[in-house]
């Protein structure tokens, strides 16, 4: 058993994640880069860069959503809000 420990790959980045609350459903979806950073921390990480972080913050936890979310290289921002629309899933766009 072990833990991987490196900087994840540089680049675009779409953050989402998927919440239910008394059988609603309801998705984050929000865009960042992968930055360099010059730290050194244990296991796999990264710092993202996300547009206007203050009003990015506010906006998700005023929607009371958890701030643990997936992050997957890449802009994958309109297929998950068309799979979401397609569901009937509440979307929150960040």
């Amino acid at each position: 058993m072990g833990t991987g420990e490196f900087e994840l790959k540089r680049g675009v980045v779409t953050l989402c994640r998927l919440q239910e609350y008394k059988g609603k459903f309801k998705m984050l979806v929000t865009k960042g880069t992968i930055i360099e950073s010059n730290q050194l921390n244990r296991g796999s990480w990264s710092w993202v860069k996300v547009p206007d972080l203050d009003n990015s913050t506010a906006r998700w936890l005023s929607t009371a959503l958890v701030h643990h979310a997936s992050l997957m290289h890449g802009d994958y921002a309109q297929p998950i809000l068309l799979a979401c629309k397609v569901m009937g899933i509440e979307t929150v766009v960040v």
